[in-house]
């Protein structure tokens, strides 16, 4: 049984950047189908794109990434856990608490370079 593995936009900026170590596993991870993209990570993606043809070919490579949609719940979720977080003093963004609530969901593990993702509770991180 495949893995799902959900690229945060941290991780897909070091394969973009030629990371070695990142283009390898990723690489190798889209090759059997595990890699996976939702849509707060595409528009980061995108708001960091400095030129049209950047924009352009961006746009090209990602919609050959499989995506796993977001729902009405996903944000409700993302919304609670957030409220939880913050009784504790944690303050996480809204995108990548959504960004874990679709992983969650979707039993799919995380590759980021985030730290804050590790104070979310239950999801699986892969460190390389």
């Amino acid at each position: 049984m495949k893995h799902k593995i959900i690229v945060d936009t941290s991780a897909w900026i070091e394969y973009f950047k030629n990371n070695t170590t990142f283009v390898k596993f990723i690489e190798e991870n889209l090759y059997i189908d595990s890699i996976f993209i939702t849509g707060p990570i595409i528009s980061e993606l995108l708001q960091g794109t400095k030129t049209e043809k950047e924009l352009d070919l961006l746009l090209y490579s990602i919609k050959a990434v499989p995506f796993i949609e977001c729902s009405y719940d996903d944000w409700v979720s993302a919304g609670q856990l957030s409220f939880n977080l913050r009784k504790n003093g944690k303050i996480i963004p809204l995108t990548d608490l959504l960004i874990a609530v679709i992983a969650l969901k979707n039993d799919a593990k995380v590759l980021t370079l985030d730290n804050h993702f590790k104070e979310i509770p239950k999801v699986k991180l892969i460190e390389l």
